[in-house]
């Protein structure tokens, strides 16, 4: 493969032109003919099995040039990438076939240009106060009744006793509101631990001090509920079939053994263990947000002028990753909106602002990495390899094979440049 970068000044863009011909070239090409022929569809006969007077009448040349091209495209990215140009994109670059034959392929990747800034103080800004985090027992005390759920028991409740909190019961239900019955609001044999907060607030509360058989509650949905039921008091038909008490073992070495944790033996070491990885939660949350404050301040005092294309690129990748989450939540566009109260204009507002912080943060965290020239050492490669290989309880030439190296350092990278901006600024 062949590589060279050159700048569009004029377009604000950057380019990378990668070129492979000669064997290299006939390889793929041969290689992109066999899955072609594979994947080749001709009525009459199943995929990849027609014969050679068949699939020579079918298989043109543009669809082998065409899976060639598909074959070649991240090879052709990772190769350019690894010449480390000088030219450094602002967007991900995008491919373009300048040429596709029997003798060559040449793909220009193309990018907006990293527009160039001033930067602004980036150390001893005291403007910001750096977190002070400590575990509660309380909050040990939430984890440790976690495990205990892992072998918590039920014993079933006398038939004139009532439902205390905690029990677990199984009951069916029927919401109506003003005597209509509403979506979602009718369900049998379902089971649910009081206390646990799985419904509407209220609803649990209110099925304390009931016993078997049939019985009904009001309860009244909170404002941020659904457009049809906000606020809106609804009465619910039950009719209790089981409730068992909950069991949990006691807090004690079993307990800990039980768990089969690496090194914990006993609830001393559990309790220990457990504070250690709270506070290390903790420490990484708030070191977030304090270095996302330091940023800001630092994106106020520096120039930057964002190209209209790198925002627009940008807008268009935060849109797609939003609707992509509205999806996963089960919902449509329109669904999310009207749940939301949230209008296009009051979505499009929100993604452009992060759009632009996105892109501002970026520059000024590689102008900094510049200034001061951060960078991990193949010690520093190595210790992470091991460090990972101890997490996962494999060997380090085992790590090496599925993480390539420059994965690692780009990692390492970003964080000895979170370490610096974390350890040269903030009011203790």
């Amino acid at each position: 493969m062949k590589f060279k970068e050159e700048k569009i000044i004029a377009q604000g863009q950057g380019k990378w032109t990668v070129t492979i011909d000669g064997q290299e070239w006939t390889d793929i090409l041969k290689k992109a003919e066999n899955r072609a022929k594979s994947e080749l569809e001709i009525p009459g006969f199943r995929k990849g099995k027609a014969p050679a007077s068949e699939v020579k009448k079918h298989l043109t040349q543009a669809k082998i040039f065409n899976q060639a091209y598909r074959l070649a495209i991240k090879p052709a990215f990772d190769f350019a990438w690894d010449q480390k140009p000088t030219i450094e994109p602002m967007t991900s670059p995008a491919p373009n076939p300048v040429k596709v034959d029997a003798t060559t392929l040449v793909v220009d990747f193309t990018f907006d240009l990293k527009p160039e800034i001033k930067i602004g103080k980036y150390t001893k800004i005291t403007t910001v106060a750096k977190p002070k985090i400590s575990v509660t027992d309380d909050e040990v005390k939430e984890v440790i009744e976690k495990y205990q759920e892992r072998f918590v028991m039920e014993k079933a409740r006398d038939a004139k006793e009532k439902i205390k909190k905690g029990d677990a019961v199984t009951f069916d239900f029927k919401g109506t509101i003003d005597g209509v019955a509403f979506k979602g609001g009718e369900l049998k044999g379902h089971k649910m631990v009081i206390g646990s907060n799985d419904f509407i607030p209220g609803f649990e509360d209110a099925m304390i001090g009931l016993g078997l058989g049939e019985a009904a509650i009001k309860v009244t949905f909170p404002e941020g509920y659904t457009a049809e039921l906000a606020g809106k008091e609804a009465t619910f038909e039950l009719n209790v079939h089981e409730i068992n008490q909950r069991i949990f073992p006691t807090p004690d070495d079993e307990l800990a053994k039980d768990l089969n944790l690496p090194n914990i033996n006993t609830i001393a070491e559990l309790r220990t263990r457990i504070k250690e990885d709270i506070l290390a939660q903790k420490e990484n949350q708030a070191k977030q947000e304090f270095i996302n404050q330091v940023m800001d301040e630092i994106i106020k005092d520096s120039v930057i002028e964002l190209p209209k294309s790198a925002i627009a690129h940008q807008i268009k990748e935060l849109k797609k990753e939003f609707e992509e989450q509205v999806v996963r939540k089960g919902l449509t566009l329109k669904e999310y909106k009207k749940a939301t109260g949230l209008t296009d204009e009051m979505i499009e507002a929100e993604i452009s602002e992060d759009a632009k912080l996105n892109l501002e943060t970026y520059l000024v965290r590689s102008e900094i990495k510049a200034k001061e020239n951060i960078a991990p050492t193949p010690e520093q490669i190595e210790a992470k390899y091991g460090e990972l290989a101890k997490t996962f309880g494999v060997e380090a030439d085992y790590v090496k094979q599925i993480l390539p190296s420059d994965q690692i350092a780009r990692e390492l990278e970003a964080e000895l440049l979170t370490n610096f901006i974390y350890d040269n600024n903030g009011k203790a």
